[in-house]
C-alpha cells in the first residue's frame, strides 16, 4: 500500500517595520486593558496568568521536535512565568507545577514535594525555586539549600537571589565576587544572569543598576534624577533595564524607542545587541531592532492579544510570551479525501484534510496528530503528526496485511498548540477491496543474448485506475525452473533479469496482490538470438604537440543492426586512462593527464553486452615537443647613453619556466647585457638597440622573440652642480673654482675666467690669481666638462663681488750708515709683496720732510744736525693701492 504525506500551510502575517519599534496593538480586548504596572522579572510569577504563545519567525528559529510543543494548560490552570534558553522552555503554572519542553522532548520537570510549590524558574541552568526556599534542578535534586537566617527569592542562570539581598552562585563562580554582597544598608532586589558567560545584572535597593562584565569587573549605573531602576534582563550581548518613570535603558547597544506616554514596562526580553522586546501595562508588546518575520506577533483573535510577559532564550531561539486568559477555543474540521468516480479501496492512502480556526476565523497554529482505527480493531501503526497554520492535509499508511482493511475506518484528528485549546474530532470512511487487475506485457519477444534493454517487460494495472497492492511477483521460464525470480513488485519487471541464452523459451509471469480479486498470470514464448559482432571507431589524431592533447576523444561502436550500449575503456601503453558509457552507440573519453613527448599505444576496448560482442581498436600516437605562442617583447625607456632600458618580454603561452635576455646594438651583442634591464653604455651612442627574449620549458621547443629597434642612442648628459668661487675678489689674491659634483665625472675639465663677462683666462687648473686688469669688475668662472659619449657641458658660477684693489705686504724699512752731516745713508726697504713697480723715498728730520727722491741713497744735509731722521718708503703698482712704510728714527745727527 502506498504511503505519503502532503502538507499545505496557510500563514497570516502580522508584524513590524524592520529596525523600528513595532506599534502596540490597538485592537479591543476582553481582558483588562491595563495590567498591574509592577515590573515582573523573568522566571517569577506574573499576577496576570494565561497561555504560552510563540512569536516572531517560527520557521526561521530552531524548530522543536513534534513531541516538544507547548500545549494549552488544563482548565483552571494558567501560566504565570516563562523562562527559555535556546530550544528549552520552562513554564511556571498557577498550581505551582512547572512544565518543560525541549528539542528532544525529554524536559519534564519533576513535581515538588507535597506541601510545596514552585515559585521561580531558570531555563538556562534548569533550576527551580521551591516555596520552602530550596533550589532544585528539573529532576528534583537539591542544588542550593536555604541559608541560615535567609531564604532564596529568585533564580536566574547559575545565580540565586537571597532574602538578605545577596547574590549566591550555584557553583564556585567568582565572577565579580566582591560585588555580589552589596554595601551595608543596601540589598539586591532583582537579578538576571547568563551562565555561559559568567555575567549578571541586578537592581539594587537604592534604584541603581549593577552589572558584571565578561572581564570580571562590576559596574554601577545610577538612574536619572528622580527615578530608579525597577527591572532588568540580560543576554550575552545586551542588558536592558526598566525605570520607574516608564523608560527602557540599553546598557550595551543602541537605545530602544520611547515607551508611549503614561505606560509602564512590566516585562523585558533582551534579544541581542540593539534588539529587544517589552510588555507594557496595556498588554501590548513593544519590539525594536527586529525585522521581517522576526518582529511579527502571532495571529490571534482580535479580542485576545493581551500579554503579560515576554521572553527570549538566545539570539537564534524562539521568542515567547504569555497571552492573558484561558485557552482560545478552536473549531476543527476534518474530512477524509475520497477518490472521484470509484470507491476508496484498501490500496489507497488514507488522506485527511483538516482546518483549524478560532471563532472569528483566525487560523490556528500548532500541530495536528492523526490516528486511525479500522475494522477488526486494526490500528494505525504510524500516527502522522504535522505542523500547520490553519490547514493541513495528512496521509496515513495503516500498514495493512493481505486480506485486511475492508470496512469502516475511524480517524481521530487532534489539534495541539498553546494558546489554543487542545481539540479532537473524528472522521470516518469505508474502504473497499482492491480492483481486479490485468498484466500488461511490453517490449519485443525477440532479442539478442546479453541484451538488457528493449526486452519483454511486465506491469500490473487495476481496472478502475486505483493503486495496485504492489505486493509480490514470480517471473520464470518453463523449460528451466532454475531461471526464476520473485519478490516485492516494483514495475516494470523484465525477462532480461533471467539472463537467457540463445534459443526459444516459454516465459511465465505471476502477480499476487491483496487477494484473489487482484492476482493474475501471463504465459508466452520468447526468442533469444546470439550477440551481434561489434567494432570500435574513433577519429583520434596520430600526432600532436605536447599540451595540445585532445581532452575529449569521441568513440563509437558499430554492432550490426543494434545501437551499441555498455562501456568502452581506453588503455595507454597498457595502463587505464579513461572510460565512457555509450549513448546511442557513441561516447566521449575524457583524458586528464598530458603525455610527455614520445610514442604511445592507445587501445580502445569495448566490453560488449547488451546484445553485442566485445571488440578492440589499437592506434599508435606520437606526441611532439610543445610550441610556445609569443608576442614580441617591447623596450621602454629613453635611448640615451647612461639611461636604463627595460624589456617587457610580451605574452607567452604557456608561461616559460626559464627566460634569457640578450641586448644588441646595431645587431651586435652588447657584452654582459643579459638581464631584463640595460644601462646604455657610451659605446652604443648612435646605434639602435634591440632585445631578444628566449624562453624554455620542460617538454617544449626553445623559442625566441626580438623587439623592434629603438631610435639611435643619443649621447648622455652630465648632471653638474653650479661651480663656486672660493677666495677674496681682490687683485693679486688666489681664487679657487670648486666645480661641485658631476655625474659621471668628466674626463677633462677647463676653467674659463671672465671679468664683467669678458674672458680673461682659460686654464685647466682650478686656481686663478686675480690680475690687475680685473680691478673694479666682477668675476665668474665657467667649468666645461667633456667625456666620450657625453655632450660637452658648461656650467657658470655666480659673480663675485667687485674686485678690490690689491694691497702690498711690506716690512718696515731700515736706515744704514752714520748719522752725521755729510755722511751717506742707505735705505734698506725690506720685503714687499708683490714688488712695487715704482718706489720713492721721503726723508724727514724730526717729522719734517727734507727730501723726496727715487734713490735709496741719501747724504745728510747740515740742516739735519741735531735732529733725528726717518725715511718713508712709498710703493706703487697698477691695480694696487699705494703703500707707505716709515722706518724707525735714527740717532741725533751730529
Amino acid at each position: 500500500m502506498a504511503s505519503g504525506l502532503v502538507l499545505a500551510l496557510t500563514t497570516t502575517a502580522a508584524g513590524a517595520a524592520p529596525a523600528q519599534a513595532a506599534p502596540p496593538s490597538s485592537t479591543a480586548r476582553t481582558a483588562a486593558t491595563t495590567l498591574d504596572p509592577t515590573f515582573v522579572q523573568e522566571g517569577t510569577p506574573s499576577p496576570h496568568g494565561g497561555q504560552v504563545v510563540m512569536w516572531g519567525d517560527r520557521a526561521w528559529a530552531y524548530q522543536p521536535s513534534m513531541d516538544a510543543v507547548p500545549e494549552a494548560l488544563p482548565d483552571g490552570v494558567l501560566a504565570t512565568a516563562i523562562s527559555s534558553d535556546g530550544s528549552d522552555l520552562l513554564v511556571l503554572r498557577s498550581d505551582g507545577l512547572v512544565d518543560g519542553w525541549d528539542s528532544a522532548g525529554t524536559l519534564n520537570p519533576k513535581a515538588p514535594p507535597a506541601g510545596t510549590t514552585y515559585t521561580g524558574i531558570a531555563a538556562s541552568s534548569g533550576r527551580l525555586l521551591r516555596s520552602d526556599g530550596v533550589v532544585v534542578d528539573t529532576a528534583g535534586r537539591i542544588a542550593l539549600t536555604t541559608p541560615a537566617g535567609a531564604f532564596y527569592t529568585a533564580v536566574s542562570g547559575f545565580d540565586a537571589l537571597r532574602s538578605d539581598g545577596i547574590i549566591a552562585p550555584f557553583d564556585a563562580s567568582t565572577s565579580c565576587a566582591s560585588a555580589r554582597r552589596p554595601a551595608a544598608g543596601l540589598r539586591y532586589t532583582a537579578i538576571s544572569s547568563v551562565p555561559d558567560y559568567a555575567v549578571w545584572a541586578a537592581v539594587r535597593s537604592d534604584g541603581a543598576l549593577v552589572y558584571c562584565t565578561t572581564s570580571g569587573s562590576a559596574v554601577v549605573r545610577q538612574p536619572s534624577a528622580g527615578t530608579r531602576f525597577v527591572g532588568v534582563d540580560r543576554s550575552s550581548e545586551e542588558i536592558l533595564a526598566a525605570t520607574s518613570d516608564g523608560r527602557i535603558v540599553a546598557v550595551l547597544g543602541s537605545q530602544p524607542p520611547a515607551v508611549p506616554e503614561g505606560r509602564s514596562v512590566v516585562s523585558l526580553a533582551a534579544i541581542g545587541k540593539g534588539s529587544g522586546a517589552a510588555v507594557l501595562d496595556d498588554g501590548t508588546i513593544l519590539r525594536w531592532g527586529l525585522s521581517g518575520k522576526g518582529a511579527e506577533l502571532p495571529a490571534l483573535p482580535t479580542d485576545r492579544a493581551t500579554y503579560s510577559a515576554v521572553e527570549n532564550g538566545a539570539y537564534n531561539s524562539h521568542h515567547w510570551a504569555i497571552m492573558v486568559g484561558d485557552p482560545i477555543p478552536v473549531d476543527v474540521v476534518a474530512n477524509v479525501a475520497q477518490p472521484a468516480g470509484r470507491p476508496l479501496r484498501v490500496t489507497d492512502d488514507l488522506r485527511v484534510d483538516a482546518t483549524i480556526r478560532s471563532a472569528d476565523g483566525t487560523p490556528a497554529f500548532g500541530h495536528v496528530v492523526t490516528e486511525a482505527v479500522g475494522p477488526d480493531e486494526l490500528e494505525n501503526r504510524w500516527p502522522r503528526r504535522v505542523t500547520l497554520s490553519g490547514a493541513a492535509e495528512l496521509a496515513l499508511d495503516p500498514h495493512l496485511r493481505q486480506g485486511e482493511g475492508v470496512g469502516r475506518w475511524d480517524m481521530s484528528v487532534t489539534f495541539v498548540g498553546s494558546p489554543f485549546a487542545t481539540t479532537t474530532v473524528t472522521a470516518s470512511t469505508e474502504m473497499a477491496a482492491p480492483s481486479p487487475v490485468k498484466i500488461v506485457a511490453s517490449g519485443p519477444p525477440t532479442w539478442r543474448e546479453t541484451a538488457h534493454e528493449g526486452t519483454l517487460c511486465f506491469d500490473v494495472v487495476s481496472e478502475d485506475g486505483s493503486p495496485t497492492w504492489r505486493h509480490s511477483f514470480r517471473l520464470g521460464v518453463a523449460e528451466d525452473p532454475t531461471k526464476s525470480i520473485g519478490g516485492g513488485f516494483s514495475p516494470p519487471e523484465c525477462v532480461n533479469n533471467l539472463a537467457l541464452r540463445a534459443g526459444t523459451w516459454t516465459v511465465e509471469f505471476g502477480y499476487a496482490g491483496w487477494g484473489e480479486v487482484d492476482s493474475a498470470e501471463w504465459t508466452g514464448p520468447v526468442v533469444v538470438r546470439p550477440p551481434a559482432v561489434s567494432s570500435v571507431r574513433t577519429d583520434l589524431p596520430t600526432t600532436w604537440h605536447y599540451d595540445q592533447m585532445p581532452r575529449a576523444i569521441p568513440v563509437a561502436v558499430d554492432a550490426e543492426e543494434l545501437t551499441a550500449q555498455g562501456r568502452v575503456r581506453l588503455l595507454i601503453d597498457g595502463e587505464f586512462a579513461s572510460d565512457t558509457d555509450l549513448e546511442n552507440g557513441a561516447g566521449t573519453m575524457s583524458v586528464m593527464w598530458e603525455r610527455v613527448p614520445g610514442t604511445y599505444l592507445y587501445r580502445f576496448e569495448y566490453e560488449g553486452g547488451f546484445g553485442a560482442l566485445p571488440s578492440t581498436r589499437e592506434q599508435t600516437v606520437t606526441v611532439q615537443p610543445g610550441r610556445f605562442t609569443t608576442v614580441a617583447p617591447t623596450v621602454t625607456g629613453t635611448a640615451k647613453a647612461g639611461s636604463t632600458l627595460k624589456a617587457a618580454r610580451g605574452t607567452w603561452a604557456p608561461e616559460p619556466t626559464g627566460v634569457q635576455y640578450l641586448w644588441k646594438a646595431d645587431g651586435a651583442a652588447i657584452k654582459d647585457a643579459t638581464s631584463s634591464t640595460l644601462k646604455l653604455p657610451t659605446s652604443a651612442v648612435g646605434k639602435k638597440i634591440t632585445v631578444t627574449v628566449t624562453g624554455d620549458r620542460q617538454y617544449y621547443s626553445t623559442s625566441s622573440a626580438t623587439s623592434a629597434p629603438t631610435a639611435a642612442v643619443a649621447p648622455a648628459t652630465f648632471t653638474a652642480a653650479t661651480p663656486k668661487i672660493k677666495g677674496t675678489a681682490k687683485v693679486g689674491r688666489r681664487l679657487i673654482a670648486y666645480r661641485g659634483t658631476w655625474s659621471p665625472s668628466p674626463s677633462s675639465v677647463k676653467y674659463v675666467w671672465k671679468a664683467n663677462g669678458t674672458t680673461i683666462s682659460t686654464r685647466t687648473s682650478s686656481e686663478f690669481v686675480v690680475p690687475a686688469s680685473a680691478r673694479g669688475k666682477k668675476l665668474t668662472v665657467t667649468v666645461t666638462g667633456t667625456r666620450t659619449g657625453y655632450t660637452t657641458r658648461s656650467v657658470t658660477s655666480a659673480r663675485t663681488s667687485t674686485v678690490a684693489a690689491g694691497t702690498f705686504d711690506a716690512t718696515r724699512p731700515a736706515i744704514k750708515g752714520t748719522t752725521r752731516v755729510g755722511s751717506t745713508l742707505t735705505v734698506v726697504r725690506g720685503s714687499w709683496s708683490p714688488t712695487p713697480s715704482a718706489v720713492k723715498y721721503v726723508w724727514k728730520a724730526n717729522g719734517v720732510t727734507i727730501s723726496t727722491r727715487t734713490s735709496s741713497k741719501f747724504v745728510v744735509p747740515a740742516k739735519a744736525r741735531g735732529k733725528k731722521l726717518t725715511v718713508t718708503v712709498v710703493g706703487s703698482r697698477t691695480g694696487y693701492a699705494t703703500r707707505s712704510v716709515t722706518s724707525y728714527g735714527t740717532t741725533t745727527v751730529r
